[in-house]
């Protein structure tokens, strides 16, 4: 392994050395005063079509992302929507990842920004999931080569590109191509290819700064980039540039918003018949006056006597170890009546502390802090050759922070039958102590020891349970650095074109997470009174450092590829030709993610509470041969063939073709469309991963104690009972699995009526088989585990109970944790249709006019399962228009329709453009739940919230759209100035009781724009 990381370390710093090398003396000499020619400034999001009018009005030579050749007409049998540089300027979008994500094609699974405040596997990381087949579906190359995978697997599972990762300066354009398995890029594009494009050329030097803050004073950006480059290709032979980019964004917390997202106390949200939801504080009390199962308190404890000598757990009402402290700096007392205090059996008689959690400690967006530089050098070598050199460093640095621990949980595996651990109080303290679950046994005693001060039952010989929550936020500081070096070398000779490169990249991730508890650590401290119980406080911070040490992990991603590639014309035919290419490409990946946690089974509490013991390691080197063959006469037929081989290292070989053609009868009509196979063998998580455990939200609904009578009565119908509660899905590599295989189909036409309007409509579908999934359709387990006493008999599951009811310890506790290894569903098919318009009109004398309209339909999301009972194919999950499927997307749910319009007005120096955003509603169904889609009764039994009456809170959810503004204004050829106004109007994000578990009150996948609220960012531009 060391010799591995070494030698590939050794090639990426040679390739990015000799890029910055080269021109080392030409740094020294002074740049003219002029840019680089730019492409049309008011460029508008459009289909090829509208390109290919544009390369032919100049006509240029362009390589169309999809094909191997290079083309005047950039209209190809594939579908591709084309983001220039000036389009992001004119929508006010700062980064790829926001453009990308704005795409009406991306759907279910995208990773957004308000997802990094969550903590996720892939916090600091962005991605795209287009078409709804995740992250993973979808291949994003930078100027058509690969990157590095992003360390960290979206959920554990799948592995993906982080957007971040090169300075939006030197963008020239974004190529999406929406068909799947490309088999010039990759077969494993089953959903599509991202294509990142940077410029060739740059002259001169240009800088941007742009600074930005919310409405309501925060949510501060500021952003500066600085480019310069130096030689003219045509004139001179060669040309350098280098550009950093430095963008810093502060947080935005929960409290930072208004009612009902800073809180989910929202028992105010009543519906007509008086029925309220519930308060989903910590010990928050309902409308209807129920209290949630009682929590532990930051900074306040409480304690009640251990009644049966030996036990781990007490049961019983609690006090509070020290009433002087109140509820602390975080709580509110809040006094309950008789029956809630027969109904909650463990509250304290004097009130309970309720906490806001999700004001006082939630984020809705990071602290972010990027830096990046970039530098190109291209050379001509003598008349038909061209050899360039590229390097990119860009470092991304997150922060974010939750809720503090409480000093009671679960630290390991679940399957290794380790309990959970309660804070027990021994009779005894002494400094050479050593905690053990039921404070028995601590190698303290009356000889060597001193009464507890912490246990006010000591003197009495009991022992005690103490409910305390640390005063110490979790905090997770995650710092991804890439490398990236390329060399190339691209001419003619011989009849032929040919194209060949090298790219050698890194990514690392180094991760600090502090907070965090350790079981074993506490049980010492406790052993030793060296913890202060009455007044944590004075508590010193080698006490805390003790038992919460940080955790520091660095994960790495490697990746070299070389490519090779030559074309040529084979013969001419009437008004057209024939062409052929081919090519090679061998490369090597591989992924060294350590657990941040590893299991101990010997010493399972040495381990921390909560950390994900997601991880794995692996290499492989992939040897590829693929080729094109395209035909095109009369002006109207275009005939395209194209296939690649793969052979894995990992045993797996595999042949993706893929068909298109284009027909045009007359200039203003084509009609297009293309077949292909695609090919994905098992991700490093999925094949090797450790246990990755993710948690959803079950019952709290009236339907799951009339569902599961029996086992709501053997606990006294009591909060334990009735209230939501967490379940652990646990996923488990597996290395016996199949790869995945993919069917792509798009048809569609494209009509031009008149010059500078064009129309297009694309019908896709994608079949997946032997589709890759983790613990899913837990309906059945659950069922099962509630109807038969606990006792699950579903093969490939296992089931460990979760913790017991105090007040009821000898009655089946929740389900806890359900576990499986991934497995290969039957298959899944998405399909929909895309709309696109594009028009460019001259107004009047002096103003002009462009509009860009785009709009995808989802029609289906199917997934259809292996029934665990039966071993055959189940009825298929429908997911579109539904908030599932939750296991991918965190129940943000697969909406059906998505768009965006924007309208640019151009006059004098001036540029005003108003883009509107929309995407649709869904129904609250969470079909892998066990839901029926659009069924709202089956919903509420799958978890979806309802109100006091029973009730639901919602059937549907509420679109969600927004409108930016961006006015440019050239005051000369040197100096620009930028306003944006995003989300012009204010839309408020609309409320949703159930997306993302219910955890933020709105959607993060969709609704992030208008959580931000109207947001003004100011910018200047100097090219000298």
């Amino acid at each position: 392994m060391k010799k591995r990381s070494t030698l590939f370390h050794r090639l990426l710093i040679g390739s990015t050395a000799l890029c910055c090398a080269m021109p080392v003396g030409l740094i020294l000499i002074a740049a003219p005063a002029h840019a680089q020619d730019a492409s049309d400034p008011a460029a508008i999001p459009q289909d090829t079509q509208a390109q290919g009018a544009q390369a032919d009005e100049a006509g240029e030579e362009i390589v169309v992302t999809g094909s191997l050749f290079r083309r005047t007409d950039a209209e190809t049998p594939s579908p591709v929507t084309v983001l220039s540089a000036e389009t992001l300027e004119q929508r006010g979008l700062n980064t790829v990842t926001e453009a990308v994500q704005r795409l009406s094609a991306g759907n279910a699974g995208t990773i957004t920004q308000g997802w990094n405040a969550g903590g996720n596997f892939a916090v600091g990381a962005s991605a795209i999931s287009l078409r709804g087949l995740t992250v993973q579906s979808t291949l994003t190359v930078f100027d058509g080569l690969r990157m590095a995978a992003y360390p960290l697997a979206d959920d554990g599972q799948r592995n993906f590109v982080d957007l971040n990762t090169i300075p939006s300066a030197t963008i020239e354009r974004i190529d999406v191509l929406k068909d799947g398995a490309s088999s010039t890029y990759g077969a494993d594009a089953v959903a599509g290819v991202i294509n990142v494009i940077t410029k060739k050329e740059i002259q001169g030097l240009h800088a941007n700064l742009s600074a930005g803050v919310s409405q309501r004073g925060d949510a501060g950006e500021r952003r500066g980039d600085l480019t310069w480059g130096y030689g003219d290709l045509d004139d001179q032979g060669f040309n350098f540039y280098v550009s950093g980019e430095y963008m810093k964004q502060d947080p935005l917390y929960v409290r930072d918003r208004g009612f009902p997202y800073n809180t989910l106390d929202w028992g105010r949200i009543c519906n007509a018949n008086g029925g309220c939801l519930h308060n989903g504080n910590w010990n928050g009390v309902s409308p209807d006056g129920s209290v949630t199962p009682l929590f532990s308190v930051p900074g306040v404890a409480m304690i009640r006597p251990v009644l049966t000598p030996g036990a781990s757990v007490a049961s019983g009402r609690y006090t509070y170890l020290n009433p002087d402290l109140g509820c602390g700096s975080r709580g509110t007392l809040r006094t309950l009546t008789a029956a809630q205090l027969e109904a909650s059996t463990e509250a304290p008689t004097s009130g309970v502390c309720e906490v806001n959690q999700n004001g006082e400690y939630g984020m809705l967006l990071p602290d972010v802090e990027r830096f990046g530089v970039a530098s190109r050098f291209t050379v001509n070598v003598g008349d038909s050759h061209q050899f360039y050199a590229q390097a990119n460093y860009y470092k991304t640095s997150t922060f974010i922070s939750s809720a503090p621990l409480s000093f009671a949980g679960r630290p390991t595996n679940p399957t290794s039958g380790a309990a959970v651990y309660y804070a027990i109080l021994p009779v005894y303290v002494c400094a050479s102590g050593k905690g053990t679950l039921n404070g028995l046994n601590t190698g303290c005693d009356a000889t060597n020891g001193v009464l507890n001060p912490n246990n006010p039952y000591a003197a009495n010989g009991q022992t005690a349970q103490v409910a305390y929550r640390s005063e110490v936020p979790t905090t997770n500081i995650a710092v991804s650095r890439t490398l990236r070096g390329v060399l190339g070398m691209s001419g003619s000779a011989a009849g032929f074109d040919y194209s060949a490169n090298f790219v050698a990249a890194n990514s690392k991730l180094t991760r600090t997470q502090s907070g965090y508890l350790i079981p074993q650590r506490i049980m010492d401290v406790i052993a030793r009174g060296t913890f202060n119980f009455r007044n944590p406080s004075a508590n010193s911070q080698a006490v805390l450092d003790y038992i919460s040490p940080d955790s520091l992990t660095v994960s790495n991603s490697d990746l070299w590829q070389a490519n090779a590639t030559v074309t040529r014309q084979l013969f001419t035919l009437p008004d057209g030709g024939a062409n052929a290419a081919a090519g090679v490409s061998y490369r090597y990946e591989a992924i060294d993610a350590p657990s941040a946690n590893p299991q101990n089974d010997a010493h399972p509490y040495d381990r921390y509470y909560t950390i994900n013991s997601v991880g794995t390691s692996g290499s492989r080197r992939v040897f590829s041969a693929y080729g094109e063959l395209q035909a095109d006469a009369l002006d109207m037929v275009e005939l395209n063939l194209s296939g690649r081989y793969d052979s894995y290292s990992s045993g797996q070989k595999n042949f993706s073709p893929k068909v298109g053609a284009k027909f045009t009868p007359i200039r203003q009509l084509a009609l297009r469309g293309t077949w292909s196979k695609g090919f994905r063998i098992p991700s490093f998580n999925e094949a090797y991963g450790l246990p990755t455990t993710g948690f959803v939200t079950q019952g709290g609904n009236t339907t799951f104690c009339e569902n599961y009578a029996a086992f709501c009565a053997a606990h006294g119908n009591n909060a334990y009972a009735t209230s939501a509660f967490s379940v652990g899905q646990t996923s488990v590599g597996n290395p016996a699995l199949k790869p995945e295989r993919s069917e792509s189909l798009t048809a569609g036409v494209v009509f031009e009526p008149v010059r500078g309007v064009s129309l297009t409509v694309d019908f896709w579908r994608i079949k997946v088989q032997d589709l890759i999934v983790g613990v899913t359709n837990i309906g059945p387990v659950i069922e099962q585990y509630y109807k038969n006493n606990g006792v699950v008999n579903i093969p490939g599951f296992v089931v460990t109970p979760g913790v017991v009811d105090p007040a009821n310890p000898n009655a089946l506790p929740h389900i806890g944790f359900i576990q499986s290894s991934y497995a290969n569903a039957n298959r899944q098919v998405v399909q929909g249709i895309d709309v696109g318009l594009n028009a460019k009109l001259d107004v009047t004398d002096g103003i002009r006019w462009f509009s860009g309209f785009e709009v995808s339909y989802l029609d289906k999301n199917h997934l259809t399962l292996v029934d665990p009972f039966t071993g055959e194919a189940s009825e298929p999950q429908r997911y579109e228009d539904t908030l599932s499927p939750c296991n991918v997307t965190s129940c943000s749910g697969s909406p059906r329709w998505r768009g965006s319009w924007q309208n640019t007005v151009q006059f004098g120096g001036t540029s005003v453009t108003a883009t509107a955003y929309y995407t649709a509603g869904y129904h609250v169904a969470s079909v892998d739940y066990g839901a029926t889609p659009f069924d709202c009764e089956s919903a509420i039994n799958a978890t979806s919230a309802t109100y006091d009456d029973g009730t639901p809170a919602q059937c549907r959810s509420k679109d969600i759209w927004n409108v930016d503004l961006t006015v440019q204004h050239r005051i000369n050829d040197k100096f620009a100035l930028t306003l944006n106004v995003l989300n012009l109007f204010d839309t408020k994000a609309p409320f949703d009781p159930n997306a993302a578990y219910g955890s933020y009150g709105y959607n993060p996948a969709w609704a992030g724009p208008n959580i931000m609220g109207r947001y003004f960012r100011i910018g200047a531009k100097v090219d000298f």
